[in-house]
């Protein structure tokens, strides 16, 4: 699975981020609470306010009914009927009356009288013909008053004045008639005009009597169909207040008053946007300072981030460059909190990690890295393990010899200077180099890591011909001096590990792979060859190199010979630290570059040893 780059998210951001929430969530709840209280407050205060509309505007309309009961009672009980009466508009105790009762245009009893208010008449542009026309329109009303109902007419439709007809029983000579009495209700409307509430007086109908709106009233407006109308109708209660919400969505807190046994009814009521108008401007108001402050908010925390965001963009820093190896940074943070004591221990952290590596590069000039890796991690331990390795011994030829010529310092300089193209070659290869005896090298693969035994077997004998290579090299610089090597490689189980005292501890192999391969490189002068392998090794890397068998030698330690490989380069370098190099293909091609003479094999003792000492004699 691949791995994906994570997505960093700035501590600023993050900062905004939480505050600008808890700040929306303290605004939203706080406003929530608060506007919630003080809405419950102007919804109780509205609600108030419209029943004491309502009564006062219910104790008003009664009030004016009432009256106009009383006084249509009063002239009837006068008397003054008859067709001379009726006709006689300039009669004194007529006039008077009138006076007395101006908003009263006429009072019919069908069946023998009529009292009519000329001057009023006139001044609306009617005469009494009209009332006829309109008497002879409501028969049917007429009839049902005759029975014993009240019923309350707007007029002002048939007369296109304001007008309102109000239909009674009334008792004459043992006989029950309907009387009408037509009067104007303006006087009444100033009463409930009241501003922000609407203010109604309707019939059983639904038909409006009284509203502040004249145009209602001469267009003959009917609310029959409208929501308050049917609660009102199902309402069993004479007085009552409520909220509803009408066809269109709206909330309305009204009440009602029911006079005249129901046919009468008085609606008050006001928009809910109207009662509710102060506290939303208000809301809307502190909603902009609510965005202020929370952008005076994001501001502040922007650059109070900055506090936190410069000392952990300076930790940042010095982390990548620990991580890259550099660990002498120095880091400033001025700050007095915990990041300051975070740096003071990455601080302490870099300058112990920049001696560590300074100890693990010191101890690996005396030992491998891969050794001086494990040992400063604490992974080496006391005691080995059997692991299976390829062993190589390098040695000069004849060091002593040339050495003597040289003083000190110049034998010193020259050892370095082969020495460090050899351990290169070991290095490039993955091998680890065990230790150095004099002007020999042990290089070990396999341990203390290894890849596998074929790999690790190939690598040896690949760091071999680059050793083969780079003697060449250094030989071209030496004046005229020829040096040469010997290399020998064998395979095999070893012990690996640690030995030594828990005081003094080296990491080595130790078995007969270690021993054979010193045996075998003390052969090569013999062979005339710079490499041998043993037989084990060439098992695992034949299909890799090019080799010749060389006769069988007794080395010390084996009862039987054992069988010698001579290997000549790689069958492909492709990939390989030899691919730019130019290989040889067989053995006497490559006695000829090193300048050895191929030997005569019957005279080769396969028994002797190379032997760095003689007995004087």
């Amino acid at each position: 699975m691949k791995n994906r780059k994570s997505f960093l998210i700035p501590i600023a951001v993050k900062l905004i981020t939480i505050s600008t929430i808890i700040i929306l969530v303290t605004i939203t709840v706080s406003t929530a609470v608060v506007s919630g209280i003080i809405r419950n407050d102007v919804r109780i205060t509205a609600e108030n306010n419209n029943l004491s509309l309502n009564q006062h505007a219910a104790s008003e309309a009664e009030i004016f009914i009432n009256s106009i009961i009383t006084n249509t009672g009063l002239i009837l009980n006068l008397g003054e009927f008859g067709e001379n009466s009726a006709n006689s508009t300039k009669s004194k105790k007529q006039n008077d009356i009138f006076d007395s009762m101006p908003n009263i245009a006429a009072i019919v009893v069908p069946s023998f009288a009529k009292v009519v208010n000329q001057q009023y008449l006139q001044s609306l542009g009617l005469t009494e013909n009209d009332i006829d026309r309109f008497i002879q329109n409501e028969q049917s009303n007429f009839e049902r008053a005759e029975h014993g109902e009240i019923i309350l007419l707007n007029a002002s439709p048939f007369f296109n004045c304001n007008l309102t007809a109000l239909l009674m029983p009334v008792e004459f000579a043992d006989t029950q008639e309907a009387v009408l009495a037509l009067f104007s209700c303006e006087s009444l409307a100033d009463t409930f005009s009241s501003g922000t509430n609407k203010v109604l007086m309707v019939n059983s109908y639904g038909d409006v009597i009284v509203s502040d709106n004249l145009s209602q009233i001469l267009d003959g407006k009917n609310i029959v169909n409208t929501k308050i109308f049917s609660i009102i109708e199902k309402s069993q209660s004479r007085q009552q207040q409520l909220i509803y919400t009408d066809e269109n969505q709206n909330e309305y807190f009204a009440s009602f008053s029911k006079l005249l046994n129901g046919e009468l009814c008085i609606i008050t009521q006001i928009d809910g946007e109207i009662v509710f108008e102060a506290l939303n401007r208000a809301l809307q108001q502190n909603k902009w300072l609510d965005i202020s402050i929370l952008c005076a908010a994001i501001l502040f925390v922007w650059f109070f981030a900055k506090t936190i965001t410069f000392p952990v963009e300076t930790l940042k820093s010095a982390a990548q460059k620990i991580k890259q190896g550099e660990f002498d940074v120095k880091i400033d943070v001025k700050s007095h909190d915990e990041l300051s004591l975070l740096a003071k221990s990455m601080q302490n952290m870099s300058t112990g990690l920049a001696e560590r590596e300074r100890l693990k590069e010191s101890f690996g000039r005396f030992t491998n890295t891969q050794i001086a890796e494990k040992a400063a991690k604490g992974e080496l331990k006391l005691g080995g393990e059997k692991r299976y390795i390829s062993v190589c011994f390098a040695d000069l030829r004849n060091f002593t010899a040339f050495s003597e010529k040289l003083q000190a310092e110049e034998v010193v300089r020259f050892l370095n200077k082969y020495l460090e193209r050899m351990i290169g070659c070991i290095g490039t290869t993955g091998g680890n180099v065990d230790k150095f005896i004099g002007d020999a090298i042990m290089a070990v693969w396999g341990a203390p890591s290894g890849i596998s035994p074929k790999q690790d077997a190939l690598n040896a004998i690949t760091a071999a011909f680059l050793m083969r290579y780079a003697l060449i090299e250094l030989n071209k610089t030496l004046d005229g001096h020829q040096i040469k090597n010997g290399c020998g490689i064998s395979s095999g189980e070893v012990i690996a590990g640690q030995i030594g005292s828990s005081e003094r501890m080296e990491y080595t192999v130790i078995g007969d792979t270690v021993n054979l391969a010193s045996r075998i490189e003390a052969i090569n002068k013999q062979l005339a060859t710079d490499i041998l392998i043993s037989e084990e090794t060439f098992n695992l890397v034949k299909d890799e190199i090019i080799a010749e068998e060389m006769p069988a030698f007794f080395v010390k330690g084996k009862e039987d010979a054992i069988r010698l490989f001579a290997p000549v380069a790689l069958k492909n370098t492709a990939g390989t630290p030899l691919q730019d190099i130019e290989q040889v293909e067989n053995i006497e091609q490559l006695r000829n570059i090193l300048g050895y003479k191929a030997p005569d094999f019957t005279k080769v003792d396969i028994n002797e040893e190379e032997k760095k000492y003689k007995i004087k004699k």
